[in-house]
């Protein structure tokens, strides 16, 4: 079997011989000048396989001027691995050319050379040198390494880019799956959160050096791929942009900027989010002073939450369990402050009704705002709180065991003043719905507005309320007659004035205010179910004089109200003005004059 397959080869080989022998250069030659490679380099290839022929400058030459040919066709991008390949080729071949023309060559075969004919600069005569052969294969082999060269760095650099994008991705995605935002990021960046966006920093800035290389580089080639110029996709939206790998096999070079969104975070958390913790830190400390003031029966200013600080919160950190705590401590301060009683002397007076009750219920509002936050607060929220405010939180559960155990303290302290707070409210409320007349303490003014009458009053309106002082009118049917009446913060009438009703058998009022002259009140009392003397304007002061109270007939409900500045007239409009029913019997308005006279 081997003798058989020695043989078989030997035969291939006479044949190929053979044929080389066939072919004669110089029938060849003009074919490979004139670069009809199609045709000449299989003939060429051919002739070098006989050994014979090997040794001959001119087709080493030659296969040297195809390859370095087919090494210039090439896509720089997509067929590098053939273009190393032919650029080895053509190198092996110009070398051996190279090192096999010398001047009996030249002399020799000098029809071969004609495209190195030139005159020598220095003697002006015209030929074919050595040198100047040697020079332009040499510069063909510089040109070929230099390229090979460019095309391996530019293919290095786009490894380079994607080694970056990826390395700075994954430290990203590492941020993303840590932090359910950005602002969670930023406000708990400890040293190694920082140290990963260093990281990415880096990378991205390398990638983009690399990528601006790959660009020059491609553009140097002549390349129509990778020239552009660098596209740099902006990541705007934490967790979503930045989350995918960059891919430069296509020919573009875009990437995402993440040397930018990293420096930007950087500068954030060493800027807004530095200044922002101070400001959680100073009013911790502010809050903590006043709280400890109050607590001795010593004054202090508690104030609301701070707006500026409140906003810091909605931006870097919304729905914070550190905004919730200091909430804690402001609403603490304020209760305590608020049900302090050398702090609040109207609480040891049982007379000032208003007052007593209007301190409650602040208090009330306070303390119940304030549990409903600290209800809120569980050990995994204050965990999460502590990463981001390591120094706020450590310092200021000091004096507990854990952090978990202030909750619970506020939480139970709060219940317990939400409860007798509230019973306070219930008490003074009850005591301030009632005005007590000061001539006979048996009788008792509802201080609200009622839909029905009850005890012979209807109290209709409440046009004054404060803890000092409460003015009401309505209709006392026991008497049948109306009243005006202020109570002062015991609930005791000051002074009352009364009026005539519009009718009090069939009890169907409505009762509004109304503008009156300057320095007075005024309102008006509608009995929707009589039909003669039906209503009635009444003006009054208020230190309790009674202007005028003036009984008027009127045939529908009013409209509307006009009182002029000048005359000091009221106008009263049954219809709209432009609908008032001017040709007709049927009165469209009153006027009741500056001395409650009507017309």
């Amino acid at each position: 079997m081997k003798i058989r397959s020695a043989a078989i080869i030997l035969i291939i080989f006479s044949f190929f011989t053979s044929q080389a022998q066939k072919i004669k250069y110089k029938d060849l030659f003009p074919v490979l000048d004139a670069k009809n490679y199609h045709e000449g380099i299989p003939k060429l290839k051919l002739y070098l396989s006989d050994e014979k022929n090997q040794d001959e400058a001119n087709p080493n030459l030659q296969m040297g001027l195809w390859y370095e040919y087919r090494f210039n066709t090439y896509d720089v991008v997509d067929d590098s691995s053939k273009l190393y390949d032919v650029g080895d080729s053509a190198i092996l071949y110009l070398e051996t050319a190279k090192s096999l023309i010398d001047e009996k060559e030249l002399k020799k075969r000098d029809e071969y050379y004609q495209a190195f004919f030139r005159r020598d600069l220095r003697t002006g005569e015209f030929g074919i040198k050595v040198s100047d052969v040697h020079l332009d294969i040499e510069k063909k082999i510089e040109a070929i390494q230099t390229r090979t060269s460019d095309v391996k760095e530019m293919h290095r650099s786009v490894l380079k880019v994607e080694n970056n994008q990826q390395a700075a991705m994954e430290q990203y995605q590492s941020l993303a799956n840590q932090f359910n935002s950005y602002n969670s990021m930023l406000i708990a960046a400890d040293q190694e959160v920082q140290d990963k966006l260093s990281s990415i920093e880096e990378n991205g800035r390398k990638g983009v050096e690399n990528a601006n290389n790959v660009q020059e580089l491609a553009d140097k080639l002549g390349s129509d791929k990778y020239s552009e110029e660098l596209v740099m996709k902006s990541i705007d939206q934490f967790g979503v942009d930045g989350m995918n790998a960059a891919n430069l096999r296509s020919g573009e070079i875009e990437i995402w900027n993440f040397e930018e969104w990293a420096r930007n975070a950087k500068s954030e958390i060493l800027g807004g989010v530095a200044l922002f913790k101070t400001m959680v830190k100073n009013y911790a400390d502010e809050i903590r002073e006043k709280k400890a003031r109050v607590q001795n029966s010593q004054d202090a200013d508690i104030g609301e939450f701070p707006e500026n600080l409140a906003s810091q919160f909605d931006k870097y950190d919304p729905e914070s369990t550190a905004e919730k705590l200091l909430k804690v401590e402001m609403y603490e301060a304020k209760v305590i402050k608020q049900t302090d009683l050398q702090l609040n002397p109207a609480l040891m007076d049982s007379s000032l009704i208003g007052s007593q009750l209007a301190i409650y219920e602040a208090a009330y509002d306070d303390v119940k705002e304030m549990n409903l936050i600290v209800e809120s607060i569980t050990s995994d929220d204050l965990a999460v709180a502590k990463k981001k405010y390591t120094d706020y939180i450590e310092s200021f559960f000091q004096k507990y065991v854990t952090a978990s155990k202030y909750v619970t303290d506020m939480q139970t302290w709060s219940r317990r003043n939400k409860e007798w707070i509230g019973k306070s409210v219930e008490f003074w409320e009850q005591k301030n719905r009632w005005g007590i007349d000061a001539e006979d303490e048996e009788v008792r003014y509802p201080l609200y507005v009622q839909d029905a009458p009850e005890g012979g009053f209807m109290t209709m309106g409440v046009p004054v309320k404060s803890p000092e002082e409460i003015v009401a009118y309505g209709a006392d049917l026991n008497s049948e007659k109306g009243y005006v009446a202020a109570f002062g913060p015991d609930r005791l009438s000051k002074w009352k004035v009364e009026f005539d009703l519009p009718g009090t058998e069939a009890v169907q009022y409505e009762s509004d205010s109304i503008p009156t002259i300057k320095g007075s009140s005024s309102f008006y009392i509608y009995n929707t179910s009589a039909e003669e003397n039906n209503f009635v304007v009444v003006s009054y002061t208020p230190s309790g004089e009674l202007n005028w109270g003036t009984l008027v007939t009127v045939s529908k409900r009013p409209v509307d109200f006009k009182f002029d500045d000048l005359t000091q007239e009221l106008t009263i409009l049954l219809y709209p003005e432009e609908q008032l029913p001017l040709d007709s019997d049927e009165l469209g308005y009153v006027v009741i004059d500056r001395t409650g006279n009507a017309r």
